[in-house]
């Protein structure tokens, strides 16, 4: 499916349209085309592939004439709000196109919406074509309403939905990238808290000592994992591999000799905690898509049957037809269960009549491809089906749902084919147990079976200025959400130091960076951050002194390869002087002829002080 083309088809309606004052926009997409044929699909393409496409180039350059730097496009999904973008000032006008490249205005998308953001369209003093309006202030604060109210119903009264919470708007793969030191790592904690304990974080978004305590909480209780990736780090120690235990050691504890046993990565281990929690405390979604049975296919007879709700059940005394399947199996509640799990980790509890379950237009079928399992009749009557069938197929969604948060620092460090396996494919959220296309493979050591739960997220960081980003598997980028932390200098506004506003500085060392380089390798509010507890004018400067000559010039030797003349055109000659050595150092006889001698040479050096009265205002 070729979506840019899509795209490209959709974008035919715009109209030139002139405006008398600066306005928003609302982008409708035509639902018509290819790559937009649901309201899934079209998410996945603002969620999953814009974000990542060469540039984020996204509107049709002669299709949309009128929009300025820094508005906001809301892009509607029919009647339902679906991503919400900002215009980053940047239009390509090269005239190529292809499937990987589209002319275009430069987007960055802020936000993606599930499904139940409805706005009305009669309520809008917009000026619109087909596909595009331009709203003004009283329309922008109409739709933000919309997004900012949790609780708000759905206009469209025949639908009757609700906003959806803060978990469910956080991506199940995300990767926080940019360039360094623009809190990344940081940033992991509060998005674990959000994802977490919404409610919490909510009320402490802005108080750092109480989410760090909470973070800390959650690692010791091994519901969230914090990991690096490196060159090293391989597949066994992230999913599974056989490793060596030594007498005494946890799964050896009373042998005598090493062993050599399967072992469970950091990956698979959380992943059985959160699958754990959710067959326990949300039966409904997997267990009936596990023990679903059709009564057509076994040949039961219709007059051996009882109806209730859609549901099967056998009549008192009933026996299963046995030509309908060449043998059938008993099981009670308890070994049902553990079936499911594949190992016994639930507690028998006092269930222990037999019964059997038949659900419409569903087979189950065992671990074995080969063969399919019947799960008994019921030899003790009816008496306690109604209950097990409330307990176990109720359709009361658990919305106390327990969320596990596994964090890879630096991601794009390591081997991501090696490290990840056949899980780039089961992380997806269509693959995922529980989802209609659910995907469990067996594992190469422990022949287990093994999913990847819904309620287990992923959160990378990714530096920008890495030099090994451009290995970055197009695997994982296919299936991860990606959020850019660019550099803040709003968050230095009140540090000055002698004078010179240190948020004044980042942006012009950082505007000569770009000029010289790219964005990708600004350098980040973070390594000014340690000014913020000092209190003396001496310590703060030579704390200034410190992060220029210990943080920022290396940085940016590294990012110039050593080139000293671009980083003294970003610094100036008050932090690198430039320094001509004379060739009458060298014997004059001796070098005469010599190749290496050059008529200009030049040297770089350190000042052993620096001034910065040239970033002063």
């Amino acid at each position: 499916m070729k979506i840019i083309n899509s795209l490209v088809e959709c974008l035919e309606n715009f109209g030139n349209i002139k405006l008398g004052q600066r306005m928003n926009v609302i982008f409708r997409l035509n639902t018509n085309v290819m790559g937009f044929e649901n309201f899934k699909i079209a998410r996945e393409f603002f969620l999953n592939i814009l974000p990542i496409r060469d540039n984020n180039y996204f509107f049709n350059t002669k299709r949309l004439n009128q929009i300025e730097l820094d508005d906001i496009i809301y892009f509607l999904y029919g009647k339902e709000i679906i991503a919400k973008a900002k215009f980053l000032g940047e239009i390509k006008e090269d005239t190529k196109r292809d499937e990987k490249f589209i002319q275009g205005h430069k987007v960055k998308i802020l936000d993606v919406f599930d499904e139940g953001f409805f706005i009305n369209i009669d309520k809008l003093n917009q000026k619109t074509t087909r596909s595009i309006g331009y709203i003004d202030d009283e329309d922008t604060n109409y739709i933000e309403n919309i997004l900012n109210n949790k609780n708000i119903k759905s206009i469209n009264t025949n639908i009757g939905k609700t906003m959806p919470n803060s978990t469910q708007k956080q991506a199940p793969n995300q990767i926080l990238y940019g360039s360094p030191g623009t809190g990344k790592t940081y940033n992991t904690i509060n998005k674990a808290i959000e994802i977490i304990d919404s409610d919490f974080y909510q009320q402490n978004r802005d108080n750092r000592k109480a989410l760090k305590e909470r973070f800390e909480e959650y690692k010791k209780a091994g519901q969230i994992e914090f990991i690096t990736f490196h060159q090293s780090f391989s597949y066994e120690e992230f999913v599974e591999g056989i490793k060596a235990i030594p007498a005494g050691k946890d799964g050896n504890e009373n042998g005598e000799d090493m062993i050599y046993d399967v072992v469970d990565g950091i990956f698979k281990k959380l992943s059985k905690e959160a699958l754990k929690f959710l067959i326990t405390n949300n039966k409904n979604s997997i267990f009936k898509k596990r023990f679903k049975l059709d009564a057509k296919s076994l040949n039961i007879q219709a007059d051996l049957l009882q109806e209730d709700d859609n549901t099967y059940k056998l009549l008192k005394g009933s026996k299963i037809r046995k030509e309908a399947v060449p043998s059938f199996h008993k099981y009670n509640y308890s070994k049902l269960r553990d079936i499911f799990l594949e190992k016994a980790i639930f507690d028998t509890s006092k269930e222990s009549d037999e019964f059997f379950i038949l659900k419409e237009d569903y087979i189950f079928q065992s671990l074995s491809a080969s063969s399919s399992v019947v799960l008994g009749k019921m030899s003790n009557g009816l008496s306690d089906w109604k209950e097990v069938l409330d307990d176990n197929l109720s359709k009361k969604e658990n919305k106390n749902i327990k969320n596990y948060i596994l964090i890879i620092d630096e991601i794009n460090r390591g081997n991501i084919s090696k490290i990840f396996g056949e899980l780039i494919t089961l992380i997806e959220p269509s693959k995922r147990i529980g989802a209609d296309e659910e995907i469990r493979l067996k594992l190469p050591y422990s022949q287990e079976l093994f999913g990847v739960p819904s309620n287990l997220y992923i959160i990378g960081t990714m530096n920008t200025a890495d030099r090994s980003i451009a290995l970055m598997d197009t695997a994982l980028r296919r299936r991860f959400h990606f959020e850019e932390m660019m550099p803040n200098s709003s968050l230095l506004k009140k540090f000055e130091v002698d004078g010179i506003k240190i948020d004044n500085l980042l942006e012009t060392i950082n505007k000569r960076v770009e000029y010289l380089y790219d964005r990708d390798h600004t350098i980040g509010h973070a390594y000014f951050m340690s000014l913020e507890n000092l209190e003396t004018k001496e310590d703060k400067k030579a704390e200034l002194e410190n992060i220029f000559r210990n943080k920022i010039i290396p940085l940016l030797q590294e990012y110039f390869y050593d080139d000293w003349e671009k980083v003294r055109l970003v610094l100036g000659d008050d932090f690198v002087e430039k320094i001509e050595v004379k060739s009458d150092i060298f014997d004059e006889d001796i070098i005469k002829d010599s190749e290496y001698l050059e008529e200009e040479k030049f040297i770089y050096n350190i000042k052993k002080e620096f001034d910065f009265s040239k970033f002063k205002d």
